[in-house]
């Protein structure tokens, strides 16, 4: 099989797609020694390094330097070029790890991750809207294979479109194992002293934009303080769209000697977060999946997190859960944890078991078999 990818989402900084797909890849090269990959990235200005690429048996890698929004206009508007074009060889599928199809000579294969861009789309940004918001159903429909990360999503693509229940499969995302290693001291300090951090903070890791309802965490801190000793907030994450509004609450509320706002960190960086801080606090109005949520787990930190969408599915008993819409009820759920020592220690217990049950190898295992299934259709 003649399998075709686009590596352009880990490229450079990683975010929820890039970190699925990387992983995804790294563990399809360590499974499949028969099937051919072809590998596709380009940039005017960005070279793939040669340590990002997965280390297939069976391999063509192609590094161009072509505009990234040149070959996004051509692909998810025109659908044109096929990927097989730039390889000149005949693909029998590609897999995209967005909703917006790899074009292709063969089958096509999707990853949906979430909707929220069709329930909310006043909850993204602007590449977002003029990317999938127009094309998601297009693209759906033209899809040979679809993977949802979740059956919550699985079950938001069969209530929003016409789609063939048959076409879609459930493969979870994996657990990190580097999280579950112990971060050497010497390297806790040097992220102590780096970002400063306090000794004692609650962690949220993800990007500063609207559907992360950082805003309503803000106003629970401060009713926290109230309420409990007071301790402080670091927010390591991308500063995107609603970083201006969460910082003028801050200010708003007096709280910016209690909140510190990291920018996008390596993953060493986030693990050394993980293992000192004292809770892991997840707002989020809107998640498919929820990645931080297994790195908290296998990073050993009690969780506190939304009660909606894909995260009770993910976290399922390893967590405390709030109503995002309300400060109130995320500020009880966070005192209740600090309060409680041993729901502290259960929680742990829980989060470390809970988060092996996702494997990176499992889900390589299952995507391959799903490509399989998908490339001998109508044979």
């Amino acid at each position: 099989m003649r399998i075709g990818l686009d590596l352009r989402p880990f490229l450079k900084e990683e975010t929820g797609i890039g970190v699925y797909f990387r992983n995804l890849l790294f563990s399809l090269a360590k499974i499949d020694r028969e099937n051919e990959y072809f590998l596709f990235s380009s940039s005017l200005k960005d070279r793939f390094s040669v340590n990002k690429i997965p280390a297939f048996a069976r391999m063509n890698f192609r590094d161009f330097h072509y505009p990234v929004e040149a070959i996004n206009f051509f692909w998810h508007r025109l659908l044109f070029p096929p990927l097989d074009f730039f390889f000149k060889k005949n693909l029998d599928l590609t897999h995209s790890p967005t909703p917006l199809i790899l074009p292709t000579r063969g089958k096509k294969i999707i990853s949906v991750h979430d909707l929220f861009f069709v329930d909310s789309p006043e909850l993204t940004d602007k590449g977002t809207r003029k990317n999938f918001f127009k094309r998601v159903a297009s693209s759906i429909q033209k899809a040979d294979g679809v993977i949802a990360v979740s059956k919550f999503v699985k079950d938001q693509l069969l209530n929003r479109f016409v789609i063939d229940e048959e076409k879609i499969k459930v493969i979870y995302h994996g657990t990190d194992p580097d999280f579950y290693s112990e971060v050497p001291a010497n390297r806790l300090d040097r992220a102590i002293k780096k970002h400063a951090l306090p000794s004692d903070f609650l962690l949220f890791v993800g990007a500063i934009e609207p559907r992360k309802n950082l805003t309503s965490l803000i106003k629970a801190l401060k009713i926290v303080h109230k309420k409990h000793n007071k301790i402080s907030l670091v927010i390591a994450g991308r500063k995107g769209s609603d970083f201006p509004k969460v910082q003028a609450l801050i200010l708003k509320n007096q709280l910016e000697g209690w909140v510190k706002t990291l920018d996008y960190l390596p993953r060493e960086e986030v693990r050394c977060l993980y293992s000192l801080a004292s809770l892991f606090v997840f707002p989020s109005l809107c998640e498919g999946f929820g990645l931080p949520l297994l790195e908290a787990m296998a990073g050993r930190l009690p969780l506190v997190v939304s009660g909606v969408s894909a995260l009770p599915e993910i976290a399922d008993d390893a967590a405390l859960y709030f109503d995002p819409n309300s400060p109130e009820s995320i500020a009880g759920k966070i005192v209740e944890a600090l309060q409680d020592k041993s729901l502290q220690k259960k929680l742990i217990a829980r989060g470390v078991e809970r988060s092996k049950d996702f494997d990176w190898e499992k889900t390589a295992v299952n995507t391959l078999d799903f490509y399989q299934t998908i490339a001998s259709q109508g044979e």
